[in-house]
């Protein structure tokens, strides 16, 4: 299945979740081409940048007629400014084009005002096809912006092989993968996990993959950490990130907005149970009481139930895992590749 008939326009930086999904794609997607239109690197002037390659994209659509379809991946703000000027660049060059929206606060950042709310209608009612990470988002975005040219399609994943969970009845290992932000909820599970009673009794190992706020969180694991039990590893990608995952006994994020994470569906299909917030789409995919735990944002204190719920029978932690593993099918790579397939071929024969 070949795709040079379709332009994907997205970030430069892999380490985001909009760059993690578009090289999911690479991977799989015979003839794949990429535009990006945010630099990865810091010091790179963002303006000049996105200039640059809106010029780029502007010359190859004149001079390659092969390009039929414009896949634009946006989140909010300045993301979605930019992509719309992409948008309208390739309706009037006669591309087909879609808007496929990624960020957790997107419905905030339309909400914020009335004028927000029409430019955001306009420009996404411009476009042939705006896909939704959950069938919430579709419901939301149909309600609110009254919009009719919605598809869900999840965030593609790579397909683990299926291995059993050894269940350890006297400590557990819990994961972290996310930007380290307040608003992931790092912060407070490195507080709470810090005065919890298994934690203190060295049953709960905490790992914590990411960049962002990193000197604030080392500060707080040294603060406290008397038992030691609390691991920053930084940044991990590739065979190390797959490592990881395959070591540890459940995911965890305590985020307080999500669209739909895809180190929860990477964890899942490894087959690793989750505990997670019910924001976002998280709960399209995590179902308390089959595959992992939802406690509520901000609301850590919730944790106590489900670790004692864990500990009070720990082959639960197998039995959700093998759940994950299954659940995660759906979302396994080459599935969402076929589904993204069937929306492009439906925009090419519309007219």
């Amino acid at each position: 299945m070949n795709f040079k008939h379709v332009l994907f326009v997205g970030p430069q930086n892999e380490k985001g979740g909009i760059g993690a999904v578009l090289e999911t794609y690479r991977a799989e997607m015979d003839g794949f081409q990429l535009i990006s239109t945010y630099p990865s690197a810091a010091n790179v002037n963002k303006q000049f940048y996105f200039f640059k390659q809106f010029v780029n994209i502007f010359k190859l659509l004149i001079t390659n007629e092969e390009i039929k379809i414009l896949h634009i991946h946006c989140a909010s703000r300045g993301s979605f400014m930019r992509k719309s000027l992409v948008a309208l660049l390739g309706k009037s060059l006669g591309r087909k084009t879609i808007m496929h929206i990624h960020g957790g606060l997107f419905h905030k950042f339309y909400q914020s005002s009335l004028f927000m709310t029409f430019l955001v209608r306009f420009i996404l009612r411009s476009c042939d096809r705006v896909i939704c990470l959950t069938s919430d988002w579709r419901q939301r975005f149909h309600e609110e912006l009254n919009l009719n040219n919605l598809s869900v399609l999840l965030n593609p994943v790579k397909a683990f092989a299926f291995k059993p969970l050894y269940v350890h009845a006297d400590a557990i290992s819990l994961l972290f993968l996310g930007t380290i932000t307040e608003n992931k909820g790092i912060f407070e599970l490195v507080d709470y996990l810090q005065n919890n009673r298994f934690y203190l009794q060295r049953k709960i190992k905490l790992t914590i993959c990411g960049e962002g706020e990193s000197d604030r969180l080392i500060s707080l694991i040294n603060r406290e950490n008397s038992v030691g039990n609390i691991f920053f590893a930084g940044w991990v990608n590739g065979l190390q990130k797959e490592v990881l995952i395959g070591d540890t006994d459940i995911f965890i994020l305590p985020s307080h907005y999500e669209g739909l994470p895809m180190a929860i569906l990477e964890a899942m299909s490894a087959g690793k149970p989750i505990i997670s917030t019910s924001v976002g789409g998280i709960p399209s995919v995590v179902q308390p009481q089959h595959n992992g735990w939802l406690i509520e944002p901000g609301q850590i204190n919730q944790l106590d139930a489900v670790l004692d719920q864990i500990f009070n029978g720990p082959a639960i932690i197998p039995s959700y895992g093998y759940n994950a593993f299954v659940d995660a099918k759906q979302f396994h790579v080459q599935s969402i590749v076929a589904k993204l397939n069937t929306i492009y071929c439906e925009l090419l024969t519309a007219e």
